[in-house]
């Protein structure tokens, strides 16, 4: 059990300097877009695995979904949305996974 929530806080640390190395070059969707077509692994993923890390309360992720899993999501809705990509990237990041993994409202 430790080890698992050493990983995640291993893996989020990893993925926000990702994002701070991309940050100043990513400001909209249309940079972002270009990154992960051009190399959806590495920055791409770092972005946006950055992005959704920071915001888990925005969203419910299902049991078993992967990181590709969530950086695909991502992908396809910034390449599904072209008339939102001058929109800021991490505002399309967190519009993806809410329409990807909405939460259930309690009654």
């Amino acid at each position: 059990m430790l080890l698992t929530r050493m990983n995640v806080v291993i893996a989020a640390v990893l993925a926000a300097s990702l994002v701070g190395a991309v940050q100043a070059t990513v400001t909209t969707g249309n940079d972002l877009q270009q990154y992960c077509n051009a190399a959806p692994t590495g920055l791409c993923a770092g972005y946006v695995l950055g992005v959704t890390d920071t915001t888990l309360d925005l969203y419910c992720f299902p049991p078993g979904v992967s990181r590709m899993q969530i950086r695909g999501v991502a992908v396809n809705y910034l390449n599904n949305h072209p008339e939102k990509l001058h929109l800021l990237a991490p505002g399309l990041v967190i519009k993806a996974m809410q329409a990807a993994f909405p939460c259930k409202k309690v009654r």
